[in-house]
């Protein structure tokens, strides 16, 4: 059995995908890939975890040969511990934890914490969490972590379908720094956009812009705030652009223009928000 077969089988019987070993290993789908395929070999910092996680030898990993503790005896030198042990027996206190699959598992540190649900959804674990000082990952349906991807994630880099976090990425995202489909954070893009600085089709900020823009500062097609510039700029400070109107001053003049070249949904829309801008 070659390298790569091994790594195979053995990810098998952990019930691991490619991708969740290679997160656990810190290294890409494509390279576990390329392990099992034999085009390519782990190096030895990744050789060691992969012992650890799979409870085997570095020799048998490599060469397939028994474990160490299939030893003679009489070979070891006096005094050393056995540390190897039958499946039965259990994993030694040095071992504990590692290389299960799910459950909460003991990286040795008081700064690590990581929990792995049983249950999967769509072969991601249901929930996942990883939290510590360094670059860890969580990603299951449910995840929480530093950096965690999942339908709902959590995090400092977040995401996932539902996200939150300082820096995050989703259909419906919530942080500091957001990207989403619908996003609100300090600094917000999305097609629905809300935040101090805001940008999306509709941005709705301290400063906005977008094709609907409204803000304290507001720049787009139609345009709405105390500083607004646009095709259409509707402003109570400031108006500057094709069709520039100044409230309440203007609004009478606004509203007819409204009425007379825009769609009635378009009017309305804008309408409203010259009123609570006036």
């Amino acid at each position: 059995m070659t390298t790569g077969e091994k790594i195979y089988t053995c990810r098998k019987q952990a019930g691991m995908t490619q991708e969740e070993l290679a997160e656990r290993l810190g290294v890409s789908r494509q390279a576990v890939s390329k392990w099992e395929q034999d085009g390519a070999f782990p190096e030895t910092k990744q050789i060691m975890e992969l012992c650890k996680l799979f409870h085997i030898s570095a020799d048998e990993l490599l060469f397939g040969t028994e474990k160490a503790s299939a030893v003679e005896p009489s070979l070891k030198k006096d005094g050393e511990e056995e540390r190897d042990r039958a499946p039965e027996a259990g994993p030694s206190p040095e071992e504990d934890g590692r290389g299960k699959t799910w459950g909460v598992i003991d990286h040795g540190s008081a700064l690590h914490f990581e929990y792995i649900s049983k249950r999967r959804i769509l072969g991601m674990p249901l929930v996942h969490v990883n939290f510590g000082l360094g670059a860890y990952r969580a990603h299951g349906f449910f995840s929480f972590g530093i950096f965690a991807a999942g339908i709902f994630s959590a995090g400092i880099f977040a995401a996932g379908v539902l996200s939150a976090g300082i820096f995050s990425l989703g259909l419906l995202a919530f942080g500091s720094f957001v990207l989403g489909g619908l996003a609100f954070g300090s600094i917000a893009a999305g097609l629905a956009a809300f935040g101090g600085v805001a940008f999306g089709i509709l941005a709705m900020g301290g400063v906005a812009v977008g094709q609907f823009a409204v803000g304290g500062v507001a720049v787009g097609q139609f345009a709405v705030g105390d500083w607004a510039q646009g095709y259409l700029a509707i402003g109570k400070s400031h108006a500057g652009g094709e069709h520039a109107f100044l409230i309440p001053d203007m609004l009478g003049a606004l509203e007819e223009f409204l009425a007379e070249d825009l769609p009635e949904w378009i009017s309305s829309f804008l309408s409203a928000l010259a009123h609570i801008l006036s």
